[in-house]
């Protein structure tokens, strides 16, 4: 489905309007206006966001999250590129240690062919391992 699809927009659109009700979207605008989160998106040319994901620095640390891609915008670098302007963003502005979390092999693959090595397992999801990865000091982010 095109992501300009009525269906699509109208998803997108009650996903705001959720997002705006339980106040996710007021308490990230005051985290973004005060520095605390770092927000990248990729968008469309129309404005619609098809890829999205943050950080949330402290003391030199930071784990990107909430990375994703729209299903009708996948398979083209999308999260890769968000992954990569997140990581290089936190080591612009003094994060010494950036990591992620996955549960799935092949989400691995994409975070190893960005330059993260392998950390270790940090926490159950759902009863799934996640497993840390963390940016080579010397890689290419």
């Amino acid at each position: 489905m095109p992501v300009s699809a009525p269906a699509e927009r109208e998803r997108l659109s009650a996903l705001a309007e959720e997002l705006s009700a339980d106040g996710t979207v007021a308490a990230v605008r005051r985290a973004l206006r005060a520095g605390h989160k770092t927000l990248v998106a990729a968008l469309a040319p129309d404005g619609i966001p098809l890829a999205t994901g943050h950080y949330h620095p402290a003391a030199g640390a930071t784990e990107i999250g909430g990375v994703g891609t729209l299903a009708s915008a996948r398979r083209q670098g999308l999260g890769a590129a968000v992954t990569t302007a997140l990581a290089a963003h936190a080591r612009a502005h003094g994060v010494n240690t950036v990591f992620l979390a996955y549960a799935q092999e092949t989400v691995a693959r994409l975070y190893a062919g960005l330059g993260f090595r392998p950390a270790g397992t940090t926490l159950l999801i759902a009863g799934q391992p996640a497993r840390s990865w963390k940016v080579r000091p010397a890689g290419r982010l």
